[in-house]
């Protein structure tokens, strides 16, 4: 029974109660018993809304049941943040929160409304927050149901592919050389899958790479230009190379790999996504999606891979992919804003998540935006978005490197 209580307990402190926190600071510790105690002794009583929250069995008055309970939760859990929320199942649809009382709700409507939404060339912006969309709009006829290209985020949702290709067992790990897994050559030999991840291949861009008539054999054929590991370069053509690597180790084509083990845990059906000469699938941009839909791999992140209590997606994987690699502003196909981390595409296509806050905004903007656009928005996310739902003071906005974010 003891245990049954706790568990019920547990799911108390993930969801919008919070039962146990008699002084309302949406922790339960021991300043909570100090309370409960003096309350119960008659030192000092509660006003009726501290009850309320210290009422565990619902009797409308605080004793010493509901005393010997948040002692047991607090010696059971090390944190017991009442802020914190259970994953979401990410295979189903947002839900909305409807109390939004906890922040300032105001001042972001007024940046949705009177800022962001004067912009041009937005299209679409989602806040999600604790698991559930606390803002929505969309601008200049565009709708939540229109799907589009969202460039570059696809080398996000690439990298995630390529970590559950190595979390299955497809791949050994991402220090593979590239002669291991294709034909070796003087450069597929020194190029390994990191390398790819991180934009540190050594190889130049090739723009017209999407029209080669054999791209695979043209790409791994190149000359280097540097040694690899060595220095980063932004590349389309070589990331484009992770989603050969899924189709050659695999045995399925990227498309084919993420709707057996990725969209329909997102909640993607069907989406387009353009091919290669190969008929391999982009790895660097052209997958189309809704706003909804593209959020979604921010808040799997968030979630540290789990979908509910299921593992989508390696906690290992989402550190190294979300953590400087070759510099400071950049991981695995995932770009380091110095607040959290960040999926970029052309023309101001964002998934940014802060997972201090619980925190994943999404932007769908025009593909034809101005440098001015992209740097205007990025500001709004972090310097007026942001800032709202940090209540407690939790992030550094000092530590912004905002100028180093852009899509090539």
């Amino acid at each position: 029974m003891r245990i049954f209580l706790l568990i019920i307990f547990s799911v108390n402190i993930v969801s919008a109660e919070c039962l146990g926190d008699a002084n309302l600071d949406n922790t339960i510790n021991n300043e909570d018993v100090i309370m409960m105690v003096q309350h119960i002794l008659h030192i000092d009583i509660m006003d009726s809304l501290n009850v309320e929250s210290a009422d565990i069995n619902g009797t409308s008055t605080v004793d010493i049941y509901d005393l010997s309970r948040v002692v047991d939760v607090i010696n059971l859990y090390q944190s017991n943040d009442c802020n914190t929320f259970a994953s979401i199942d990410l295979s189903l649809e947002w839900e909305t929160e409807e109390d939004l009382s906890y922040f300032d709700s105001e001042s972001l409507n007024e940046v949705m409304i009177q800022n962001i939404g004067q912009m041009q060339s937005i299209r679409g912006v989602i806040v999600i927050h604790r698991g559930k969309i606390v803002a929505e709009e969309y601008y200049n006829n565009s709708s939540m149901s229109q799907t589009y290209n969202i460039w570059s985020v696809t080398k996000s949702y690439i990298s995630t592919l390529m970590g559950q290709a190595i979390d299955h067992g497809y791949i050994e790990n991402q220090l593979l050389t590239l002669d291991d897994i294709f034909f070796e050559n003087s450069y597929t030999n020194q190029v390994n899958i990191e390398h790819l991840l991180t934009m540190s291949s050594g190889w130049p861009e090739n723009w017209a790479y999407m029209f080669l008539p054999n791209p695979l054999n043209s790409l791994l054929n190149t000359g280097l230009i540097w040694s690899p590991g060595t220095s980063w370069l932004y590349n389309n053509a070589i990331c484009h190379l992770n989603a050969h690597v899924i189709n050659a180790l695999t045995e399925m084509s990227p498309r084919e790999f993420a709707q057996e083990n990725l969209f329909p845990q997102l909640g993607i059906s069907d989406p387009y996504w353009n091919t290669d000469q190969d008929n391999v699938h982009n790895g660097s941009y052209d997958l189309h999606l809704t706003l909804r839909e593209m959020v979604k791999l921010g808040q799997l992140y968030l979630q540290d891979g789990m979908s509910l209590d299921s593992q989508i997606l390696s906690s290992e994987w989402i550190e190294d992919a979300t953590s400087p690699q070759i510099n400071d502003w950049y991981g695995y196909l995932w770009w380091l804003p110095g607040v959290g981390y960040l999926a970029v595409g052309l023309g101001g296509q964002y998934i940014a998540v802060v997972p201090e806050l619980d925190l994943v905004i999404g932007t769908h903007s025009a593909t034809q935006s101005s440098d001015a656009y992209t740097d205007q928005l990025l500001s709004y996310i972090y310097n007026q978005i942001v800032p709202i739902f940090d209540l407690e003071g939790r992030i550094d906005n000092s530590a912004l490197l905002l100028e180093r974010i852009h899509e090539y």
